[in-house]
């Protein structure tokens, strides 16, 4: 394995064995900047570390940019990588084991979470279907938007499950509706199944099942288990409801623009129509 942690000194250390020689470095790990974004590219800066006079000649402070979703180099454009530098970035990809991108998904997940939680709502430029939320009432998830935002984990009957909540997204809207998709997620963190479907009130506290002919589980044994397990969810129900109102206010005064309906002056029957056509009105648009 590439990766260890010196928990004295909290740093991370890669390790590169190449032939006869070997090279350590300090490694600071970075991911995109964007909240939004799902890219998988984390951004290594590797720091040689002291080494012995055999091997000082080896020793450069490098940087390397890996694509931990394809395993692969994370570089755009490989052309524009002096020589050097992309066969070191070669080797070092080569080195890595599963564990080493187990580590690297851990870190870039980290990395984000914290992006993603402190970053002000104004300057988060989220996707959103305007239309669909404006006139139909469309609800968005939390981590719809926010991919890597904090996650609702809890434990229902022993098996693991991860909790997507909905809000609605109306700013003038006072309403504290959300719906609840409680997903079973495997020892991988792969999601399974959807175990149920809620509707919450989480300001007034009400817990109704959705179609609950659907699902094999009471209500009162998923709401003790949430409760229990995440004491402070209706408060942070709450900010997260009020963080994603602001994201959508945001986002809506800075691209969307309603459609305005074509508005003809007045016109009596008998008057020529305002549409141009040169027929009567009452022959033309009033029709």
């Amino acid at each position: 394995m590439v990766f260890s942690v010196d928990n004295d000194q909290k740093k991370i250390i890669a390790t590169i064995q190449n032939g006869s020689w070997t090279e350590k470095y300090e490694c600071i790990i970075t991911a995109c900047e964007n909240p939004v974004c799902t890219c998988g590219n984390v951004y290594l800066e590797l720091i040689p570390m002291q080494l012995d006079d055999a091997n000082k000649e080896h020793s450069h402070h490098r940087k390397v940019e890996i694509d931990i979703d394809e395993k692969a180099l994370g570089y755009k454009n490989t052309k524009k990588i002096p020589k050097e530098d992309l066969e070191f970035s070669k080797l070092f990809l080569d080195k890595l084991n599963e564990n080493d991108f187990q580590f690297l998904y851990k870190s870039h997940f980290e990395q984000k979470n914290e992006i993603s939680e402190k970053t002000s709502p104004d300057a988060i430029d989220g996707y959103f279907d305007y239309h669909e939320v404006e006139y139909n009432g469309l609800m968005s998830g939390y981590n719809d938007i926010l991919p890597y935002g904090d996650q609702f984990l809890v434990t229902i009957k022993g098996e693991q499950c991860i909790i997507f909540d909905q809000y609605c997204l109306l700013p003038k809207c006072p309403c504290s509706d959300t719906n609840l998709d409680i997903i079973l997620i495997d020892k991988l963190g792969k999601k399974g199944k959807e175990l149920c479907l809620v509707a919450l009130d989480y300001r007034k506290k009400r817990w109704k099942l959705i179609d609950e002919s659907s699902f094999s589980i009471s209500l009162e044994t998923v709401r003790t288990a949430i409760e229990e397990q995440l004491p402070d969810i209706y408060i942070q129900m709450h900010k997260r409801h009020k963080k994603l109102k602001a994201i959508y206010a945001h986002c809506k005064k800075k691209h969307y623009a309603p459609k305005q309906e074509l508005q003809f002056p007045k016109a009596g029957r008998n008057d020529p129509c305002p549409c141009g056509s040169g027929k009567k009105y009452k022959k033309c648009c009033l029709r």
